[in-house]
């Protein structure tokens, strides 16, 4: 029984020891990736980016055909065909060609032109909105994945450290100065480490779908290897600083801005509609049996009624708008177009109020984190450390039960993995207060 507990322990620092050579050699061999080298990769690959982009160019296509006028109309028309013959050239009264085009007068076109264009700063706003939302989203999944590496090392260093407390203690067990429920206490924690290691890559992998999807790749494609540390700087801007450059930077209030300066302009363009549209026609006629005979037509005209006579016609009109029955539709369009206006205002008011609101909370977490980074890296961990070491220490002369030096190991790891997650949450902070100001901070 003493020599089977032996070769376990001993199989057990093995395979840590071989793992642990493994991820060495692999960190050499494989560069881990900067953060900012996949957010501008996302930027780049990310297929729904791509399609914002086309939209923007459908926009300026449209702003395109609108600043153009309407297609003019030819016609062709063949009048009073006797039944009794097919002859559509000899036999009928008249052939009429006809050309006709509408004008827009007034500055139609331009008005409309000016509103189209302010749709294309729209989707330029929803672009951007896209892209900072995207970095944003790409820092935390980043961050998230990297404290994950973090607990799965710590834990590979707790199940180490208890496997190689496992090897010293066999000996202490076959000259009986420890209980065999001791080795079995050290091995059922090495499983329940190994479980919670287990859950950690079972998580980190679907971190990594997530990540792949922003990233544009193939979402089961493994290549995402973070930095082993993160570079925290203190945080330089003050909460009234980051309000200012919030109300004057954030793409949504941007877009609410280019919202209402589109609606302006969709107002001058309805009143610009007041104005009259004005159609011009011409047309050619030909009369294969003659000028029209009447009753006032002169007897001594030669040929009239014989031959084929050619003649022309002109025609203008005009639309009226400002006609009684016709006036509501302009001016209840813009009526709706002001209201329009204020309650985009309003939203975008409270829009604000939210936004300063959040922008509050993350700050005061984005101070917590950085307060812990520093308590848990100066004081706690330390102190835990030193408490593990005696514990440890202390149970190999005897001094205290293995309980005690379980729940040393326990307590070290979860202050580990706190500090790694203040760290974690530290970074994600600044992303979420760079997504709400729209530009880059903490350079």
């Amino acid at each position: 029984m003493n020599y089977e507990l032996l070769i376990v322990s001993h199989k057990r620092v093995q395979t840590i020891v071989l793992l642990g050579i493994v991820i060495f050699f692999s960190s050499i061999l494989v560069q881990a990736q900067s953060v900012d080298s996949l957010v501008n990769e996302s930027l780049k690959n990310n297929p729904y980016i791509k399609s914002l982009g086309f939209k923007i160019q459908s926009s300026e296509h449209r702003a395109k055909s609108v600043d153009a006028l309407p297609a003019p109309t030819i016609g062709f028309e063949i009048s009073q065909v006797p039944f009794n013959t097919i002859d559509w050239f000899n036999e009928p009264l008249s052939q009429n060609i006809t050309f006709s085009q509408m004008f827009h007068l007034g500055g139609k076109i331009e008005a409309m032109t000016n509103a189209e264009k302010a749709n294309i700063n729209i989707n330029r706003d929803n672009l951007n909105i896209y892209k900072i939302n995207l970095s944003a989203n790409v820092k935390m999944s980043y961050f998230n994945l990297w404290q994950m590496d973090k607990k799965i090392e710590i834990q590979l260093e707790g199940i180490s450290l208890l496997n190689q407390l496992l090897s010293s203690i066999t000996n202490l067990y076959e000259i009986n100065k420890i209980s065999q429920a001791d080795i079995f206490t050290i091995k059922s924690e090495i499983a329940f480490n190994e479980t919670q290691l287990l859950i950690l890559k079972n998580q980190k992998e679907s971190e990594i779908y997530k990540l792949n999807k922003l990233l544009g790749r193939d979402l089961n494609s493994k290549e995402i290897n973070v930095t082993k540390e993160l570079s925290i700087n203190a945080f330089s801007l003050t909460q009234e600083e980051l309000e200012i450059i919030l109300t004057n930077n954030n793409p949504f209030l941007k877009k609410m801005n280019s919202m209402v300066k589109m609606n302006k302009l969709d107002i001058i363009a309805n009143d610009k509609d007041k104005s009259p549209d004005l159609m011009l026609q011409g047309m050619i006629m030909r009369m294969p049996r003659g000028m029209i005979v009447t009753a006032n037509t002169s007897t001594d005209m030669n040929g009239v009624g014989t031959s084929a006579n050619y003649g022309y016609g002109l025609m203008t009109s005009i639309t009226l708008p400002f006609a009684p029955w016709s006036k509501d539709k302009y001016e209840a369009k813009e009526q709706e177009l002001q209201a329009d206006i204020q309650s985009i205002e309003f939203e975008r008011t409270d829009m604000q109020r939210e936004m300063i609101t959040q922008l509050k909370t993350t700050y005061v977490k984005m101070k917590t984190s950085w307060d812990l980074i520093k308590l848990y890296s100066e004081n706690v961990i330390p102190l835990y450390e030193q408490a593990r070491s005696t514990q440890v220490s202390s149970y190999q002369n005897n001094q205290t039960n293995i309980n005690t030096v379980i729940d040393a190991n326990r307590m070290i790891l979860m202050q580990s993995m706190n500090y790694y997650m203040a760290q974690a949450d530290y970074q994600m902070a600044i992303a979420e207060i760079e997504m709400m100001l729209g530009v880059s901070v903490n350079k």
